[in-house]
């Protein structure tokens, strides 16, 4: 009966009735699917603690790792010549007197 009223309701050009869909529990339904009323950061909120922090270590370790990268290109000299001697001390290894 239902299938009648739908198709004369097209013919007259009138909104058809649809049913409502299905509710389906939280557990039941797929963890990839997000509801419509959720936004992404929800998402985000179930996600374990232990895998924030280590997401967390890596950044760290990451961080620290650029770091260092950074202060040793930094820190190495540009161009010594051969010649030149930092120490102070004689290159040819004789006192000069």
């Amino acid at each position: 009966m239902q299938r009648e009223r739908a198709a004369s309701a097209l013919e007259r050009g009138l909104p058809v009735p649809t049913p409502e869909p299905k509710r389906v529990s939280a557990s039941a339904a797929s963890p990839s699917s997000n509801p419509p009323g959720r936004s992404p950061a929800a998402t985000s909120a179930r996600m374990p603690l232990a895998v924030k922090l280590l997401g967390l270590g890596l950044a760290l370790l990451g961080l620290v790792y650029g770091l260092t990268l950074f202060r040793d290109h930094q820190s190495t000299p540009n161009s010594a010549p051969a010649g030149t001697n930092l120490s102070g001390a004689p290159v040819n290894g004789h006192s000069a007197r």
